[in-house]
């Protein structure tokens, strides 16, 4: 199967289990198999577990647990695979032109060249007088309006002047009065009441913030949803890192962690401590409410 379709695989068994609040670690328990590979399925990385068998053995499991029919699963990525093979194979096999259809555009296009290839010949020289005539006439105009326009030009500049150095003084007026205000606001995140899982970001940038993870010592599986949609998830592995931009008009994000001890989040690139007790929880998910 393509990686289109394991991701497909895998997003709609971490959906099922998302759905009935069950985590990885349960899913863990419950089939045997180790978390790491679990995680994986998810992020449709098939690559990552030993080989084809295991595959189709720890999706079958993971999908027992979830309450999914593996055997649809697994079969409706084949389906689609096949279809895909199928249309490449009738755009390739497609009709070709007639021969009939060729020799008739033939007749007309030499019908055509018989009634008018006479006319054909006058076609540049018509054009070239078409342009001289163009030319001549709006050099006339041009002079006439300038004659015509002579006795206010005067007038004219200092108006002209005296309109775009107010314009300047405005401009700059309003860039000092938007640096001054951008300079009095700095971003602050802050815990909702006494929970750990739900935080307020106030005065995020109007363009839009920027979340980057990154892991630790260990690989980290993670997962981005603006406003009820998810928009990216992945496991990163050691050492590496990801950002995600999060758009204007977004209000809440939601942050679900596979191996929370060992992620890091920066925010608009300001360290963010979702973890000040300390919590050994490997599964977490925190939400952001963004407030410009």
């Amino acid at each position: 199967m393509s990686e289109r379709q394991n991701k497909e695989i895998g997003k709609r068994l971490q959906e099922a289990r998302l759905d009935q609040g069950l985590t990885i670690d349960y899913i863990q328990e419950k089939t045997k198999i180790q978390k790491r590979y679990l995680m994986a399925i998810e992020a449709g990385q098939m690559n990552d577990l030993p080989g084809d068998y295991y595959v189709k053995s720890f999706v079958s499991q993971y999908a027992a647990v979830v309450g999914l029919d593996s055997h649809k699963l697994l079969a409706g990525g084949l389906q689609a695979s096949k279809e895909a093979e199928t249309r490449t194979e009738n755009f390739a096999t497609g009709p070709l032109p007639s021969r009939t259809t060729q020799h008739t555009q033939v007749r007309k296009d030499s019908e055509f060249s018989r009634r008018y290839g006479k006319y054909m010949t006058y076609v540049p020289t018509i054009i070239v007088v078409v342009i001289v005539v163009a030319v001549l006439g709006t050099i006339w105009g041009m002079s006439h309006a300038n004659n015509a326009n002579q006795p206010h030009l005067s007038s004219s500049r200092v108006s002209v002047t005296n309109n775009a150095s107010s314009s300047k003084k405005k401009q700059s007026s309003s860039e000092k009065t938007s640096s001054s205000s951008s300079k009095n606001k700095t971003q602050k995140i802050s815990q909702v009441g006494s929970s750990t899982t739900a935080y307020t970001l106030k005065n995020a940038p109007t363009s839009g913030s920027t979340l980057t993870f990154k892991a630790g010592t260990s690989n980290a599986w993670i997962a981005v949803s603006s406003d009820g949609t998810q928009s990216w998830s992945s496991t990163l592995q050691t050492g590496t890192s990801h950002t995600e931009k999060i758009a204007k008009t977004v209000s809440k994000v939601t942050i679900t962690m596979g191996n929370a001890p060992q992620t890091t989040i920066t925010v608009n690139g300001k360290n963010f401590d979702f973890n000040p007790q300390n919590d050994t929880t490997q599964t977490k998910t925190i939400t952001l409410t963004i407030e410009n």
